[in-house]
This record gives structure tokens, sequence and C-alpha cells, in this order.
């Protein structure tokens, strides 16, 4: 087994960018050349409150691309936004991320315009960046999936942890059931890795090492409608194919629910570290520990 890609996503539910290495820290991957950008520090709210591809499937289309001390923000139609790293702003603006309370630093109406634009509304749209030196982030364990996440494990503007795995293999077995084939990318992970023996095999890891890191599984990821989307075109598909056939097949009632599950949430095992080291692409994955009762217990 080995890691097929690595993704960092500076932006929640935009595009991701494609990297060869990352370092692994406490808040998710992060540029090894520049770790102000990392994994979610970014995101687009709308009067204070996260949005998601879930409401604007066409946020796939803005494409951070690595810049000099910076992003570059690009998307259809619209002019280069660029984010410097080197200076960010200084106004703090109290957010909302799912049910949790959250600070941001706002940037300046220049960039809300930019957003408004893109997204063809007059509605209060601003971008928000996470302080890692000054800010609280939120806490896995109080997340809306049952978890064993400790207390020290985080997430900043992820959905639930910093860490998202899942397997070529899980994709293509669900696309043996689908008219309309999707990829991986769909699923947003950060880590795709590849040669399991299975299909669905890393819902049993437990604990695993990459180049030395090692990673321990908070919970299974609860998939929504965002999959859906398209990530090439930002559309969705509107007969929620997918959604539909991974409900009929990945459930575990006991106790996720009603929602399917596809990949898993990692961080970590050394909760304190600010840094744990560095992965790269095709690098091997060895489990140390794994569940193989997980689908026969509740």
């Amino acid at each position: 087994m080995h890691v097929h890609e690595l993704f960092i996503f500076p932006i929640k539910s935009c595009a991701g960018i494609k990297v060869q290495e990352a370092l692994v820290t406490k808040y998710g991957l992060a540029l090894p050349s520049n770790p102000q950008i990392y994994d979610r520090r970014w995101m687009i709210v709308k009067e204070g409150r996260h949005q998601t591809q879930r409401v604007l499937p066409s946020m796939a289309l803005i494409q951070p691309v690595l810049a000099k001390d910076g992003l570059t923000l690009r998307a259809p139609n619209m002019p280069d936004l660029f984010i410097s790293t080197n200076a960010f702003p200084k106004e703090v603006m109290e957010c909302q991320c799912w049910n949790d309370k959250i600070l941001g630093l706002r940037y300046d109406d220049s960039v809300s315009q930019w957003l408004r634009t893109y997204f063809g509304t007059d509605d209060e749209f601003d971008l928000v960046a996470f302080d890692d030196e000054k800010f609280q982030g939120r806490q896995t364990k109080n997340g809306d999936v049952p978890n064993v996440a400790r207390d020290g494990d985080m997430a900043v503007y992820h959905d639930m942890s910093a860490l998202h795995l899942c397997s070529l293999e899980s994709a293509a077995d669900l696309n043996t059931r689908l008219e309309k084939k999707i990829e991986v990318y769909n699923f947003r992970p950060n880590i795709i890795v590849t040669d399991v023996s299975k299909p669905f095999e890393e819902d049993l890891w437990r604990e695993i090492e990459i180049n030395g890191v090692k990673l321990t599984w908070l919970a299974p990821c609860t998939r929504c409608l965002l999959p859906t989307v398209d990530q090439k075109t930002g559309i969705k598909d509107a007969t929620l194919e997918s959604w539909k056939v991974l409900r009929s097949y990945r459930r575990k009632p006991e106790p996720y629910g009603v929602s399917a599950l596809f990949g898993i949430y990692l961080a970590p095992t050394d909760e304190r570290s600010r840094v744990c080291g560095t992965i790269r692409v095709n690098d091997s994955i060895q489990v140390t520990k794994d569940d193989p009762d997980f689908w026969n217990t509740k």
C-alpha cells in the first residue's frame, strides 16, 4: 500500500492543490515551502456562517494557485485575486462553522466584492483566515459524528478533523454500482491511497504510519450530498445517484445513523506536536493497529 496523491484544500469547499509532499501538522496538511498555507485555513462565510458546495456548488471552481508569498485565486470569468501570507488582515470576525463559534481574520471589501461578483449576488460574503497563534481551534471530539478524538485533536474550518483519507479501490467499488461514474476527488480527501487488499479496507485501520509519521483513527467519514458535485464543472448531479447508492450498502446505523460511510478521519498520534513530519507521494503505508470487527460491533 502506498500514498497515491496528496491534496491541500486551503479554502474550505474550494478546489484543492495537488502536492508531492506535505507537512503533517496539528491542523492538517501544510505546504513545506510555505507552512502558512495549510488545509482549510481560509473559509468563505455569508453573514458570518460557513459556506460549502452543498449550497454553492460553483465554489468547486474557485482554484487557489500557489504564488510567491501567498495564493492566487482563480475562477471562471473573474480577475485573479492575490491573497498574501506575509500580511494577514487585522479585523477579527466572529464566525460559525457548523455548530461551533470560531474566529476569523476578515479580508477587506475588495475581496468581499470579488466573491459577490463571482456568486452573482449582493449578499454579505466575506473571506476569513484562521490565526493559529491567537485563535482557538474546534475540538474534534465535539463533532456531530461519534468519535474517539482526544482533547488535543483539533480542526480549524474543517468539517470535523484535520485529515481525511480514502482509497482508490473504494471509489472503484462504488463506480461498479453507478451508471454515472464519479471520481475519488468528489470526496475531497487529503490522502488518497492505493494497492489496498480490498475496497474499504481503510474502514478497519486504527493506527497507521507513513514515512515515520504516526496517524490515529478518530471516526469514519459520514457522507452528505457534497460528493454529488462534479469537482471539474461545479455542477451537482440532480439524480443524487452516488449518494443514494452509497446509502444502500455503506451504512452502519449503530452508532452512525442514516449516513453512508466513505473514508476515515485521522489525526496525528502525537496530539501535542505542532508539526509531526513530512509525507510524500509513493510513501508506503504500514497499518500498526486495526479493528477487524468494526462492522460486526455497535
